[in-house]
Formats: C-alpha cells, sequence, structure tokens
C-alpha cells in the first residue's frame, strides 16, 4: 500500500474522530490482525487493539457459518466506559472504531458507514 492512500486513509479516520465527541479513536486491521493504520489514544496498544478486533470479528464468523446466512456485518463488544465497533470495511480489512458508552449507536453508525465507504473509494 503506497504512503498517499496511508495518509488518505488516516485524514479520514481523523476526520471521523471530529465528527462526534463519541469518537474516541478508528483502526483499520486486516482479518490478521496486522494493523494497517490507526488514530488511536495513546494509552491504547493499537497492535494489541488491532488483533483483539480481528480475533472477535473472525470468531463471529466462524460462530455463524452454520446458519444460512452467516455475513457478518458489524459486531459490538462493551467494557468499562468503551465500545468497540467492528465492521467489514471489505474482504480483507476490517474497520474497528472505539466509543464512549451511552451514546446515540444509530448516528455514530450512520458516520462509521460513510467513513467506511470514503476508506473503500480511497483503497480502491
Amino acid at each position: 500500500m503506497d504512503s498517499e492512500k496511508i495518509e488518505h486513509v488516516n485524514r479520514e479516520l481523523k476526520n471521523l474522530e471530529k465528527m462526534g465527541s463519541a469518537i474516541v479513536g478508528a483502526a483499520l486491521v486486516n482479518r490478521n490482525g496486522l494493523l494497517f493504520t490507526s488514530r488511536l489514544p495513546l494509552d491504547i496498544d493499537g497492535r494489541k487493539f488491532g488483533a483483539m478486533a480481528a480475533a472477535m470479528f473472525n470468531a463471529m464468523e466462524t460462530a455463524t457459518i452454520t446458519m444460512e446466512n452467516n455475513k457478518v456485518y458489524n459486531i459490538t463488544a462493551e467494557y468499562n466506559n468503551y465500545q468497540v465497533i467492528a465492521l467489514a470495511a471489505n474482504s480483507d480489512l476490517i474497520f474497528v472504531t472505539l466509543l464512549h458508552l451511552n451514546i446515540n449507536l444509530g448516528l455514530n453508525l450512520i458516520e462509521i458507514e460513510e467513513s467506511i465507504n470514503r476508506v473503500q473509494q480511497i483503497l480502491s
């Protein structure tokens, strides 16, 4: 991946943070959990965060394999004062967002999905 595309993706992650105070940070990871890029608070290890999110997403895909329509679109996990939302950005990448708890999840999901669409355009 060339540095120009990575810079554009980083800019998109930064713009997502600015859209609402509920969004703490975001990362783009591959299906193996390797960090592509992130904008996370300094106290969060982006590599571990990405690996954890990919493992959760892949585990959910495995768990739903016996169901008729086994495509996982997103997963949400809540812990302490945060929640993590992981969405498939494409067949290779997972878009992971860290948000505060007790927020308007619907509105933030719309913003996240729009960001994913812009990231997809950048990467294509």
